[in-house]
């Protein structure tokens, strides 16, 4: 569970920059154990798609991955291991799909079942991205007693609201003129 959460694309309730938020978290009326969170990038669809599917990238776009190791790739399909700074290891299943633009992956380890989506699709304005992210969380057996259903709620809403916000920040300071 670790892995999703302390990757996805979420984030306290709203994060703001000056002043306003880029972000916006909800829980998501469909499922109670799914919390959804977009915001809006100074980039192209095609060009956040390609570096959020470019593993090595990861250490770069979220502070708190170290290292990035592929441990295999074919197609859309990849096996990853993320190695965070405080020394956690996360192994991570994507299945992507490139027509939609969409990131999808699950935590492979863990006592949980966690996976999330981001899809990236054109903005309001020309050279926009529109980026929603879905994330899925769900403890069982034993640890369903340490952590609450309120406890995983409130992992799941930083947690989309944290990556959001290190996506918007990544494009920001790549945009012409910054």
């Amino acid at each position: 569970m670790r892995a999703a959460l302390v990757l996805l694309v979420a984030f306290g309730a709203s994060t703001a920059v000056a002043g306003r938020s880029p972000i916006r978290v909800w829980e998501s009326t469909d499922d109670a154990s799914i919390t959804e969170g977009e915001t809006t990038l100074d980039v192209d669809p095609d060009t956040a798609y390609a570096a959020a599917t470019d593993y090595q990238r990861w250490s770069v776009i979220f502070p708190d991955i170290e290292r990035v190791i592929v441990t295999k790739q074919q197609g859309d399909d990849a096996r990853v291991t993320l190695i965070h700074r405080d020394g956690n290891r996360d192994n991570v299943h994507f299945h992507n799909t490139p027509q939609a633009r969409m990131v999808w992956f699950e935590d492979t380890g863990g006592h949980a079942e966690v996976w999330a989506e981001i899809v990236f699709v054109p903005g309001d304005r020309d050279g926009t991205t529109r980026v929603r992210s879905r994330l899925f969380a769900d403890v069982h057996g034993v640890a369903s007693l340490v952590v609450g259903s309120t406890k995983v709620r409130m992992m799941r809403e930083q947690r989309i609201a944290s990556d959001l916000t290190h996506l918007h920040a990544y494009f920001m300071a790549r945009a012409p003129g910054s």
